[in-house]
């Protein structure tokens, strides 16, 4: 069953609130550049919000702190898969210690 706007009740839902995420129809979306909310109170928390954040900030974490946590884990990833190879037998790594 499709979900329905928790501001008229009647049709069925077009959109998601940035900032609540409850479910609003076309005609009932309060829309800005930023998207679509449910009222005019949650477009301007969801506004506050953002300006309120240091530039550069994301909500995901920022850039250069992702991508870094990224590497040293496929680098951690990669050497335990080595390891693991070397350990089956499935390579030689004379650089790795043998068990």
């Amino acid at each position: 069953m499709a979900e329905k706007c928790v501001v008229c009740h009647d049709r069925p839902m077009k959109f998601r609130c940035m900032q609540c995420h409850k479910t609003v129809c076309e005609q009932c979306a309060f829309r800005i550049e930023e998207g679509a909310f449910c009222s005019r109170e949650c477009s301007d928390a969801y506004s506050d919000r953002r300006h309120a954040e240091p530039a550069g900030a994301s909500r995901r974490g920022g850039g250069l702190r992702s991508v870094v946590k990224l590497l040293i884990g496929l680098i951690v990833l990669a050497v335990l898969a080595a390891a693991l190879a070397r350990a089956v037998g499935w390579i030689d790594l004379p650089w790795l210690p043998g068990p």
